[in-house]
Order: C-alpha cells, then sequence, then structure tokens
C-alpha cells in the first residue's frame, strides 16, 4: 500500500491541505500519514528558555497532540475510508518531511500559515520541494473538475513532470492541457518579420515530437497541446483557475544549477488558483 504524507502544524492552511490529501489517497487507493514535527532541540540554544524546557516540552506534547487530532478528525470528514497514522517527530519539518518523502507517493503541504507551534509549513516548501523523494504538493486555490495542467520547457525535468501529469491525469479521468510557454526577452531580432512564426513553428514541432511517447502510454489521456509566448509562471496560474491540480519541475531548462525552487514554480506556490505539484530532481517517476 502507498502512502501520502503531509505535514500539518494545526493552521487551517494545513487543514486543508489535510482534506485535499485524504481525497487524493482514497483516489490513489493509499493509506495517509499525518506528521507534525517541531524542531525541540532548537529550544536549548535559547538562554531564556533553557530553565523553562520541562514545561515548554510538555506544551509542545500537547499542542502536537491537539494538532494531529484535529488533523485525523478533517481527514475523517474528507475521505472516512482513508485509514490514518500520525507521526510526532521532535526535528525541524523539513528534515522529518523529505526524510519520509523517501518512501511515499506524494507529500502534502499547506500554502501558507503558522500554526499553534509555530512552524509555519508554508515556509518549509522552499527547502523541501527540490530534495524530496517524490513530488510535493502545496495546496492552494480550490481543486476544480478540471483537466490537469502541466507546463514544460524541454528542461532536464520535464519528462517527470510529464509523467506525473499524465499518471494525475489517468487516475482522476480527466483531460491535460500541456503548456509550453516561452518569452521573447523583447528581443530586436525575434520582433523581426517572420521571426516569430518561424520559433513557434518550431517549437510546435518538438512540443508534439516529445509528447509522442506519452500518449501512447496513456491513450486514455486527452491532451490539449498550448504554444503560448508569454512568461511561464504568469500565464500558468491564469490559467490554473480552470484546472484540476498544475504540475511543474522546480527547475527548468533556464535554471540555475542548486536553485532551491525555479521562478516559475515560485510564482505558482504564491498565485496559483489550485494546487500546484512541484517535481524535484528526486522525485523518481
Amino acid at each position: 500500500m502507498s502512502t501520502v504524507v503531509v505535514g500539518v502544524d494545526g493552521s487551517d492552511a494545513a487543514l486543508d491541505a489535510v482534506a485535499w490529501a485524504a481525497r487524493e489517497a482514497a483516489a490513489r487507493h493509499a493509506d495517509l500519514l499525518l506528521v507534525q514535527a517541531f524542531d525541540v532541540a532548537g529550544l536549548y540554544a535559547d538562554a531564556a528558555v533553557a530553565p523553562l524546557l520541562d514545561d515548554v516540552e510538555e506544551s509542545i506534547r500537547e499542542e502536537s497532540r491537539a494538532t494531529l487530532d484535529a488533523a485525523r478528525h478533517a481527514a475523517a470528514q474528507a475521505a472516512p475510508e482513508v485509514a490514518v497514522d500520525l507521526a510526532e517527530d521532535r526535528r525541524a519539518p523539513s528534515t522529518a518531511l523529505v526524510e519520509r518523502s523517501a518512501t511515499a507517493e506524494l507529500l502534502v503541504l499547506g500554502s501558507a500559515g503558522r500554526g499553534a507551534m509555530g512552524t509555519a509549513l508554508g515556509s518549509v516548501t522552499l527547502a523541501v520541494a527540490s530534495h524530496a523523494g517524490c513530488p510535493v504538493v502545496v495546496v492552494r486555490g480550490t481543486s476544480s473538475d478540471g483537466p490537469v495542467l502541466v507546463g514544460i520547457d524541454g528542461g532536464p525535468l520535464s519528462d517527470v513532470a510529464l509523467e506525473h501529469a499524465f499518471a494525475a491525469a489517468a487516475e482522476h479521468g480527466t483531460g491535460l492541457v500541456v503548456l509550453h510557454a516561452w518569452h521573447d526577452g523583447r528581443s530586436p531580432a525575434l520582433r523581426a518579420t517572420g521571426a516569430f512564426d518561424r520559433l513557434r513553428e518550431a517549437e510546435e514541432r518538438a512540443l508534439a515530437e516529445r509528447l509522442a511517447g506519452w500518449s501512447e502510454r496513456y491513450p486514455d489521456v486527452a491532451v490539449e497541446r498550448v504554444i503560448e509566448r508569454a512568461e511561464p509562471g504568469r500565464v500558468l496560474a491564469q490559467r490554473s483557475g480552470a484546472a484540476r491540480l498544475v504540475v511543474v519541475a522546480t527547475r527548468g531548462r533556464g535554471g540555475f544549477t542548486g536553485l532551491l525552487l525555479g521562478s516559475t514554480g515560485l510564482a505558482l506556490v504564491q498565485r496559483a488558483d489550485c494546487p500546484v505539484m512541484l517535481v524535484g530532481p528526486a522525485a523518481t517517476a
């Protein structure tokens, strides 16, 4: 049985993520693991807190139990048929979640928020997205019944993003919109007569070739190809309101080595109107 892992911190955003993850686990016939993590070791470095550590740790345990109970209740309401496990971890949230992602099918986080324990899982996204061993979904906006939307740019992670996007579309019995957007950079050469038309034709051919094998593997998934001359993050965010899920790689063709989250992924986790799946280099197909 596969597992969907959710990071919880007591915030409303995290509870929304739990409800989404429970429904996703039901669709995937997976179990659900709710993880509450708080870095207790960091408290020992604070001289003001040290004399009160016994009381502080007891308070943390109480808050942790309350947080997990509320998350379990949210999961039961969203998908009562899904088996739910709970885990408390006394390490940094990013460390605890990345470790569990190695054996998970999906890792889910809320888009923002700071729970009663101050863990602010939304800020953990940057630390987790490029290192998780599975895709990371940031739950925000509203997940519609529309198609899965995937943005690709021909970069090294495009095929892995496509794999997860096709699988999600097949799982939910929906279509797939494959969007390739590029930005002209206001180049005088590209503004020359006919230059854009030639570039668009080349991009259309490249996209058709890239998708040929995937459509054979997923013949029941209807695919719409979209080519746009626009900034990718902006056009994906605009189209996200009609999507069930938007999928992007954490780094694309123009990404810098070692960058935690590319500009397109960062724009989407801040502005998308539906959940965002971030596919990093360690997320296997």
